[in-house]
């Protein structure tokens, strides 16, 4: 190919960049000033239908645009909630947890002391006092058990009602989503 031919197809595709640039630039500039709306104002009962369906257009596009913009928000509240949800409900595990541990040391002393009463009925002097100090020892451990264990009862009351009032919250974002979605235009909630 020649210089000169080289030079006119270089000046083509230049001219061809040029004019596919000046056409983005001008759909560009022409799709801002769309969404800015008109420069004049028309009357809202312009009979002509092109128009009506441009403003018709309009309304719909931002009622989805807000409508997607509420979901995304009540889903990362959802999404929060059940993380709330979820951390009351381990708690609560652990909680009853720990209650039936101290429930099974309490019934284990018990059982202890009633051990521990037989033989010293059987036993006689110094052996009989041995059993009767256990004996008490035993009674004292389970009165410290069933203070702990009162005091885990009340925190598993106090963590149902924080994982029922959690789960009430978590149920109300679902209803608001589900209502939502109802008012969404037919078509465009799925």
């Amino acid at each position: 190919m020649s210089p000169l031919a080289q030079k006119k197809n270089t000046n083509r595709e230049g001219a061809v960049m040029w004019k596919v640039t000046l056409a983005i630039v001008l759909a560009g500039l022409g799709g801002i000033l769309f969404a800015e709306g008109p420069l004049t104002t028309v009357e809202s009962s312009t009979p002509d239908p092109l128009l009506a369906e441009v403003r018709a257009l309009r309304a719909e596009i931002t009622q989805i645009t807000s409508a997607g913009i509420r979901t995304q928000l009540l889903v990362a509240r959802l999404q929060l909630q059940e993380q709330r949800v979820l951390t009351a409900a381990r708690q609560l595990t652990e909680a009853q947890r720990e209650l039936a541990a101290v429930q099974g040391r309490v019934n284990g002393e018990r059982a202890r002391i009633r051990q521990l009463e037989d033989a010293a009925s059987r036993a006689t002097g110094e052996g009989r006092a041995v059993y009767q100090q256990s004996i008490a020892e035993a009674g004292t451990q389970i009165e410290q058990q069933q203070s702990q264990e009162l005091q885990l009862q009340a925190r598993e009351k106090e963590l149902l009602r924080a994982v029922s009032d959690e789960q009430s919250r978590w149920t109300d974002f679902n209803v608001r989503l589900d209502a939502l979605e109802r008012s969404l235009p037919a078509g465009l909630s799925h």
